[in-house]
């Protein structure tokens, strides 16, 4: 069964480099693109890893991961957060399930490399 991810992110054109990149590695992935329904997402989709932007019509990364944060089965998913903002990875100190933090824009390669680690296919 393949592993899944879901992408929480607004900008399309990122979104769609992200799946491209993720199903050529054989991850199932699925997005959403406004912090509202992140959270039913991560509910419907029960995804092994997540990967969340900071800044989100709706409800910012921070409000997400305090709901996740609140609820026992999804506050132990996997996060990666995603940010142009390098200075917002300090919000994140102190969640557990936040494994790490990948600057926009990307390089692409390293991404994948902390997809693998945090989703355990090293």
């Amino acid at each position: 069964m393949k592993k899944r991810v879901l992408i929480i992110e607004d900008e399309t054109s990122i979104v769609e480099l992200l799946m491209l990149v993720l199903m050529r590695e054989g991850y199932e992935v699925k997005s959403c693109q406004s912090g509202r329904e992140a959270v039913a997402m991560i509910k419907e989709f029960h995804p092994n890893l997540i990967l969340l932007d900071v800044m989100l019509p709706g409800m910012d990364g921070v409000s997400i991961i305090k709901v996740l944060n609140e609820d026992e089965q999804l506050g132990s998913i996997p996060v990666i957060i995603t940010s142009a903002l390098v200075e917002s990875q300090k919000m994140f100190e102190g969640f557990p399930q936040v494994k790490d933090f990948c600057a926009k824009p990307f390089v692409l390669k390293d991404l994948v490399v902390k997809v693998k680690q945090a989703i355990g296919d090293f």
